[in-house]
This record gives structure tokens, sequence and C-alpha cells, in this order.
């Protein structure tokens, strides 16, 4: 696994398991905002 021991694997799962949140949150966010801007405005 590109020369990863399991030490330094133990020490950046949970700095992976982060990131992995940011982009799924970065990534719902930009659909949420798409889905707003592109709905038509009530009247």
């Amino acid at each position: 696994m590109f020369g990863i021991d399991i030490e330094t694997f133990n020490t950046l799962w949970p700095s992976l398991l982060v990131v992995a949140g940011m982009i799924g949150a970065m990534g719902w966010g930009t659909i949420k905002a798409l889905r707003l801007i592109n709905k038509p405005a009530a009247r």
C-alpha cells in the first residue's frame, strides 16, 4: 500500500475520515445551493 506500514496507517485513518467528511459536506452544500438557485421564486 504505497509503502505505508500499519503504524502510519493507524495514525492517518482518522484524518482521512475527516477529509472524506469535509468533501461530502462540500458536495452536499453545493448540490443544496444549486437547487436553491435554480428553484423558481415563489410569488
